[in-house]
């Protein structure tokens, strides 16, 4: 399903259907709710910010891995907005903290709970220094402020191979002897997954 305006264009689907129908069949409706809400604030802070500096996404993709915003490829203002976008979506998940936390100091909401539980990981998770997270992008066009594009390249490569390390090490000691915590796995496996596939490309 598509939508278009005159600068974006909006596409729904059937990956993103599938996984929202396979979403409700394994956990209640109140969590597939919160899940999507924050994925929704979290990639509108994007685009509020990328609005507000004039610039309107190619397209809005809702996938299997969540909501996806696609630039044009000629956008590029400055490295100091560009850290500003980067930053947007963890500026939306803040958002939605703080109104968990107060409809739970006004109501006790099990619901508000699960609303702050569930944008403090999205939040925490975008703010490691990796490449292909927002913290690393930001890390990126500041590094370049500071230096250049390319020295601004190497140090994110590094810091990222370092926090991609560390992360690794950590999930094999925790769940050696610690305890299993399929969630630390699955997030792992993902980032190294994610950022080796972008480094295939690159090559390519």
């Amino acid at each position: 399903m598509r939508f278009e305006t005159d600068k974006t264009v909006v596409s729904l689907t059937f990956p993103f259907a599938a996984t929202v129908t396979l979403m409700l069949h394994l956990c209640d409706a109140d969590t597939v709710l919160v899940c999507l809400l924050s994925s929704l604030f979290h990639e509108g802070g994007h685009l509020l910010v990328m609005m507000l500096m004039s610039e309107f996404p190619e397209s809005v993709v809702f996938g299997a891995f969540g909501i996806r915003i696609e630039r044009k490829s000629q956008s590029f203002s400055s490295y100091g907005k560009e850290a500003l976008i980067a930053l947007g979506g963890v500026m939306g998940n803040a958002l939605l903290i703080t109104c968990g936390c107060t409809f739970y100091l006004t109501g006790k909401s099990q619901w508000s709970l699960q609303l702050v539980a569930v944008n403090l990981f999205i939040a925490l998770f975008n703010l490691l220094p990796v490449k292909q997270l927002d913290a690393g992008r930001c890390l990126e066009c500041i590094a370049a402020l500071c230096t250049d594009e390319e020295r601004g390249e190497k140090t994110l490569n590094a810091v990222s191979a370092v926090t991609l390390g560390l992360l690794v090490v950590g999930c094999v000691i925790y769940n050696i002897f610690i305890s299993v915590n399929i969630s630390f796995i699955a997030v792992t496996i993902y980032l190294v997954l994610i950022s080796t596939l972008k480094e295939f490309k690159n090559d390519k």
